[in-house]
């Protein structure tokens, strides 16, 4: 009962926290912005692959 009390709490303060981010960057979520993101977080998950690919080469 508690748990679920502070869950919900929990949900409508980070979804408040969200709202406001957004109302006060506007331009947080515009197309170049978002364009960038794609690319860093891209970039980043091949790196991340090559790191595990390694890992098991090595644990082999």
């Amino acid at each position: 009962m508690w748990s679920q009390l502070f869950f919900a709490l929990l949900v409508v303060f980070i979804g408040w926290l969200i709202f406001r981010q957004v109302k006060g960057n506007p331009g947080a979520f515009s197309r170049e912005n978002m364009g960038k993101s794609v690319y860093t977080l891209g970039i980043l998950a091949l790196i991340l692959i090559a790191f595990v690919w390694l890992l098991i080469l090595l644990v082999r």
